[in-house]
Order: structure tokens, then C-alpha cells, then sequence
């Protein structure tokens, strides 16, 4: 069949938006970094030796000596710096959440010289330089402290007490309890207002499906927020746009809040829940990907509030909480409880994702292969689901049984689409056949779909994970590249999945009324959604596409199962009194046992009752 013009344009125009949706780039790079100021040479007045005014360069300050020290443990391994007093980087080992590579968060080698993870802030973009003293260290803890201008400051970082029954790559290995403390050591009254920064995080890959965002959990709601707030459009970016240095918020009962990219997060908590406020800023980067193209874009940055206080002379105030960088996985963040697990933002169906996510990481302590997992899993929820899908296909087979039927009647009555209709739901009544019985199945499908995607789309656990020819579970499966428009890569299993696609729908029951030119447009835009999928996720995660492929080809052996029972038969139904008419027999039966007579046995009794007939004798 062709498709005229018209048809052609909707097509056009659905993948061009579901193209825009999923595949936008980030935005183009700023004319000036939020937060980057170019550094003014400070002058001082003229002098007596300088007549002419002309003002004089003051000499930078020594840079300050930077100090590190490294605590490692079996999940990671921390670098801290004393210039800021917090955390440099972090390095996730090689393990579960990270697979065969090793992952750093606030990278100095891949963004440039940042500043540290826990450094105190006084707003947005002011952030501390202070060179801090290394008071102790051990194994597992670090302090620093520091006194300028009479206020003496006291870091206190210690790694999270660990069950004996856990293993540091269960999540304690990733969470920190920091203290700090201000301490009055002058005579004037010292006034504060701190934030704890939350580092940089930025894209690790050209495609990732979730950008780098703000995070937090207050009054008991989970939001975020990624760079494209920074900028107000008017419709479809007519009429131009207003771009924002930075964002502040206030929070109240706030439980945490940090950063987050597509698998890892820095989320900054603190001990006693309460009301506070947040800062953010979007930092353009470009990441150093090994073995692939530089990935440029917007990183996110953020400060979380501390109580502000006032301090006489020899008075203190402690602000205690916890840091957690790490993978962000939901089973991590679900056992380090704290709300944390709200940072994966889910959706709706975040009961489900959940559920999913801990059957991923049971199969695969049982197998060993994330590939082989994500497999298992699917097969696991498409054999739950087979009863709708087996009640689907026979309401699709019942209706196509219909089909000559309803033709006949559009034929017979085709001036009287009113007639057509009544006609139509007589026959729908005569022969049992529900018209949503085909849909309602699948729609019953559709959370746990969403539910399984979601998770899929933010699976740490797929990152650095090999299967078969696929390196990397959270990478395109690129075995060559064509050398042709800049390179394009042979991805091969969206390919497959495409053709999964096609052969399922080969294999599916065809709708009714397939002479309808309305029916017939929509099975025109059914056959090109397999290529609408491919465009999706060529270059995403290759877990996605193997998710998909493994789901085309159990349903397409559960058709096949399905074909192979007894053809459906359609026969008319004994006909059926409606509501009317049932209401009108209990009538009739009410009157009949009042004729009967006061001694008359009653139905569904035993025959009357000596009380009540002494009662009417009276």
C-alpha cells in the first residue's frame, strides 16, 4: 500500500518529535560559565612617586601547598585534600557497580582542577580555598581544622559504621559521617551561613539517557532538576531566552540533596531533618572519555545549607551528617535507608522498578553475567504476564472473526454511520465479543513496562559489564565503524531487535476492520516504529536493546504456542434479558407472592412464621 502526502507528513512529523524527545543534544556552550569570573588585577591608589595616577598591579598571593591523603577500601578509593578540607575525588574500584573499569567522580584529570567534595560555600559559586591543617588520620577517619580571623573550623570525616553481615560494595563502603564545628576563639561575635558543596558531576558518555542533575527529597517528595532549567524559552525557543547564573531554593523537612548523573550521585545529609536551602549551578565540561569521542557538555554542581549561628567568644555550634558518593543503585541506596533510594527517581511505577532491580541483582548472584541476568529477568516478567498476552490475542482473533460482519453492515447502512454504529454493538452483544478486549491486556502491560524500563535506563549495574561481542552493557555494542558522514558505527544489536520487531508483528493476530482507511493509516505508522525504536537506541545503553531483543523473541514463541491451540470459534450467545427486562420480572415476582396470600410460603424461607401470622390475626 502507499501512502499519500498526507500520510507522509504525520510520519515525518511523529519521528521527527519522538527524534527530538530522545535525542536532543545538551545545550550549546554559554558565552560566559556560570560561576567563572574573569580575575580582576587588583590596584591600589595613586601614590606620591606615581603623579600620573596610573594604577598598580598588586602581585598574586602565594599559592597555597596542597596536601593529600588517600583512605581505600574494598568499594573505593578516596582522595582528600586539606585545601577545602573534603574530598578531592573519588575513585569507584573495579566490581559490581563499576565492572572492569574504574569510575572517578569529581575527576581533577577529566574536569580540571575542581574544588573539593565538602568544602564549605557561601553561596553559589563561592566557594572556600582555605588551607586546612591535618589534625589526625587513620584507616578509616580524617580532621582537619583551621582558624582564621578568630573562627576556628574542625572537619571530622569518618566512613560509615559497617554491618558484619555487609560487604563495603553493599553501600557502606560509599558513606561518609562528617562533623564540622565552629568554634569562637576571638572577642567578636562571629555570624554564619555555610553550605556543604556537593562536587561536580558532568556526562560520562555522548549517550547517556540522563542528563546530570540537581537531587533532593524535602516534605516528603522527591524531585530534580537538570541544566535546561537555567534557561527560560518562550514557544519552541521563539522570541529568545533567559539564561540564570545559578538557582536557589528553600527546602523544608529536607532528608538530603545533592547531584546525580545517569549512575552515580553525591548525596549530602544531614543528621537533624529540618528546613533548609539549596544552590545550584550548571559548569560546561568536557569529559576525557577513554577510547571514545570527548563528551562536552553542562555538569551540574550544588551547595546544601547548613543552620546558620551566631557565636560570643568560647561558644560552639556542630552541624553533624553524612556524604554518600557512590553508584547510584537502588539496591545500594534502599540499605542505607535515609530515603536515599528517592534519588533514583523512578516514576510511578518506582514500586516495580524496584522489584525488578532486586531480581536483576538475585539472578546475577546466581549466574555471574549481567547479560545473561537481564535474559532471565525478561523471560521471568513476559512468563508472568503470558495470561494477558494469551487473553490479548484471542479478543484480536474473536474481532478479526467479525470483520466480513461489520463490512457487510458499513455496506449495507454506508449513508447511516449512526445506524452502523448501533448495529455494531449489537453484534458485539450478539456474539460476546468485548472491542476492548484486545487493549485492556496491554494496558495492564503498560506499567510493568514503564516499571522494567525505568529501571533499565539507570542500571549501574550494567556499566562496565561484557556479554558476548557487547564490552560495555551500558555502551553501544560497536563492532566497525563505516567511514563514511565522520564514522558510523555497526551496531548490531539494535539491528536485531528491529527485525525482532517486524517478525512479531508478522507473527500477530491482524486487527479488525483492516479495510478502514483510519485502521489502515494506523498499521501504516505500526510498520515503521520498529525503524522510530532502532533510531532510539542505536547509540544507548546496548542492555536496552538487549532487553527489547530477548522481549521481541519470547513473544513471538508465545504467538507461535498461542497459534498452535484450537482456532477460536465465534458463535451468538442464548440471548440475554437486559436491565429492563430483569427489573421488570422481579416486579412481576414481587406482585405474584403478594396474590398469595398471608400464609402462603415465602420464597426462600420456610413457609411463613406463627408470629407473623398471630400478628395479622389481630
Amino acid at each position: 500500500m502507499k501512502m499519500n502526502r498526507t500520510e507522509w507528513i504525520i510520519v515525518i512529523l511523529c519521528a521527527g518529535v519522538l527524534g527530538w524527545m530522545f535525542t536532543r543534544p545538551p545545550a550549546p556552550k554559554p558565552d560566559a560559565k556560570p560561576g567563572d569570573k574573569p580575575a580582576a588585577a587588583q590596584t591600589t591608589p595613586a601614590d606620591p612617586s606615581n603623579p600620573a595616577g596610573t594604577p598598580s598591579v598588586t602581585p598574586p598571593p602565594e599559592p597555597v601547598k596542597e596536601e593529600t591523603v588517600v583512605i581505600k577500601n574494598d568499594a573505593a578509593e578516596y582522595t582528600f585534600t586539606n585545601i577545602g578540607g573534603g574530598l578531592q575525588q573519588v575513585k569507584i574500584l573495579s566490581g559490581q557497580y563499576a565492572g572492569k573499569t574504574e569510575q572517578t567522580l569529581n575527576a581533577q584529570e577529566n574536569y580540571g582542577q575542581r574544588d573539593a567534595i565538602g568544602a564549605l560555600s557561601t553561596g553559589a559559586g563561592s566557594i572556600e580555598k582555605l588551607a586546612y591543617t591535618i589534625e589526625s588520620q587513620s584507616a578509616r577517619a580524617i580532621t582537619f581544622t583551621n582558624t582564621t580571623n578568630g573562627l576556628k573550623i574542625s572537619k571530622k570525616w569518618e566512613l560509615a559504621e559497617q554491618p558484619e553481615d555487609k560487604k563495603a560494595t553493599d553501600g557502606y563502603g560509599y558513606l561518609w559521617s562528617l562533623s564540622v564545628t565552629f568554634t569562637n576563639t576571638g572577642d567578636v561575635q562571629q555570624d554564619g551561613q555555610y553550605y556543604l558543596y556537593s562536587g561536580l558531576l558532568g556526562w560520562l558518555h555522548g549517550n547517556d539517557l540522563i542528563q546530570p542533575s540537581l537531587t533532593w527529597y524535602a516534605d516528603g517528595s522527591a524531585e530534580e532538576m537538570d541544566w535546561s532549567k537555567f534557561d527560560d524559552s518562550s514557544f519552541f525557543g521563539l522570541g529568545g531566552t533567559t539564561r540564570h547564573q545559578k538557582i536557589e531554593k528553600s527546602l523544608t523537612d529536607m532528608t538530603f540533596a545533592g547531584v546525580h548523573n545517569q549512575y552515580y550521585a553525591v548525596l549530602i545529609s544531614p543528621n537533624d531533618i529540618g528546613s533548609g536551602k539549596v544552590w545550584t549551578q550548571r559548569q560546561w565540561i568536557t569529559f576525557k572519555d577513554e577510547g571514545h569521542a570527548d563528551v562536552s557538555g553542562h555538569g551540574m554542581e550544588a551547595g546544601v545549607g547548613m543552620d546558620s549561628f551566631k557565636l560570643s567568644k568560647d561558644e560552639s555550634f556542630t552541624w553533624k551528617g553524612q556524604i554518600f558518593a557512590g553508584p547510584r543503585s537502588g539496591s545500594v541506596l534502599n540499605l542505607l535507608e535515609g530515603e536515599r533510594r528517592q534519588a533514583m527517581h523512578y516514576g510511578w511505577f518506582r514500586t516495580l522498578s524496584r522489584l525488578f532491580l532486586g531480581m536483576l541483582n538475585t539472578f546475577y548472584g546466581w549466574i555471574g553475567i549481567y547479560g545473561l541476568s537481564v535474559m532471565l529477568l525478561t523471560l521471568v516478567v513476559r512468563t508472568c504476564i503470558w495470561p494477558l498476552h494469551i487473553k490479548a490475542t484471542r479478543a484480536m482473533k474473536r474481532m478479526g472473526k467479525l470483520a466480513p460482519m461489520m463490512k457487510e453492515l458499513r455496506e449495507k447502512h454506508k449513508d447511516e454511520p449512526q445506524k452502523v454504529q448501533m448495529e455494531t454493538m449489537k453484534l458485539y452483544r450478539e456474539y460476546g465479543v468485548n472491542p476492548l478486549g484486545g487493549c485492556l491486556p496491554l494496558l495492564f502491560q503498560f506499567p510493568i513496562f514503564l516499571g522494567y524500563y525505568n529501571m533499565m535506563q539507570s542500571a549501574v549495574e550494567m556499566r562496565g559489564h561484557s556479554f558476548l561481542w557487547v564490552n560495555d552493557l551500558s555502551m553501544p555494542d560497536t563492532v566497525a565503524t563505516i567511514p563514511l558522514f565522520g564514522g558510523i558505527p555497526i551496531n548490531p544489536l539494535p539491528i536485531l531487535m528491529t527485525i525482532s520487531m517486524f517478525i512479531q508483528m508478522k507473527f500477530a493476530p491482524q486487527p479488525a476492520m483492516a479495510d478502514n482507511p483510519q485502521m489502515q493509516m494506523q498499521m501504516k505508522i505500526f510498520k515503521i516504529m520498529p525503524f522510530l525504536f532502532m533510531f532510539f537506541c542505536y547509540n544507548r545503553a546496548s542492555a536496552l536493546a538487549l532487553y527489547w531483543t530477548v522481549q521481541n523473541v519470547i513473544s513471538i514463541f508465545q504467538t507461535w504456542l498461542v497459534s498452535r491451540q484450537p482456532e477460536v470459534e465465534l458463535k451468538k450467545l442464548p440471548p440475554r434479558p437486559s436491565f429492563m427486562e430483569r427489573a421488570m420480572a422481579a416486579q412481576q415476582a414481587r406482585q405474584q407472592q403478594n396474590k398469595k396470600g398471608p400464609g402462603a410460603p415465602r420464597t426462600g424461607g420456610g413457609g411463613g412464621s406463627a408470629f407473623r401470622d398471630e400478628q395479622r390475626k389481630k
